[in-house]
């Protein structure tokens, strides 16, 4: 992997980013999430920048606040993911969305690997799919795989439903962290089992790296 890796850093075949598809994903994130508060440029030549949408998460017909971050990337579809066998049920590009309390350089560091992640070790991503990892990726989360999900709130669901790059629709994936049980636990009994143990402990829009293990 490192040598791909290495071989990706210093240039690569493909052709670089469309300043106007860039200019256009951004347009259509804006129409739905407002201008980013902030936004983290990349120096690489696939350039995937993370902007930052602040987002008061509780429902406009409740009380209380509950505010935090949606953290969206910019240019991991300016290539198509690699193929796979399952081609007739993916969509060939993707962005990642993380909600989060604040856009830090730890999280926004993994974000961007994640992005970068089916080019560097020829992996498609797609609604369910896993990356586990050999240590948590996160300092004060004892969880170390990333899971795939789709946005279920309706501006985000709405951005993914906008996205087109050159003919293709493009995914938009949030970012979630699960525990070894519970990786464990949709291998056992599925990811539709698992998506009802979420909503039976009101798991929360943002990501909180001290929440329990539900299984």
């Amino acid at each position: 992997m490192l040598s791909r890796l290495t071989r990706f850093l210093s240039g690569s075949s493909e052709p670089t980013q469309s300043a106007n598809s860039y200019q256009q994903r951004l347009a259509i994130y804006e129409q739905e999430l407002g201008e980013p508060e902030h936004s983290f440029a990349d120096t690489g030549e696939l350039r995937i920048d993370i902007h930052a949408y602040g987002r008061d998460f509780v429902p406009d017909c409740e009380e209380g606040s509950d505010e935090g971050y949606v953290l969206l990337t910019n240019g991991m579809s300016e290539r198509r993911m690699p193929p796979t066998d399952r081609a007739d049920k993916i969509k060939s590009r993707a962005e990642l969305m993380w909600y989060v309390r604040d856009p830090t350089q730890e999280i926004c560091t993994n974000l961007r690997w994640l992005a970068r992640l089916p080019f560097i070790d020829s992996k498609s991503f797609a609604f369910g799919d896993r990356v586990p990892l050999p240590t948590p990726p996160l300092i004060g989360s004892e969880f170390r795989t990333f899971l795939f999900l789709t946005p279920i709130i309706g501006p985000d669901q709405r951005t993914a439903e906008a996205l087109t790059i050159g003919g293709d629709e493009v995914e938009i994936l949030t970012v979630n962290l699960i525990s070894d049980r519970e990786l464990d636990f949709i291998k056992t009994h599925g990811l539709d089992d698992f998506l009802d143990l979420l909503d039976e402990n009101d798991y929360p829009p943002i990501f909180d790296p001290k929440r329990k293990s539900y299984v």
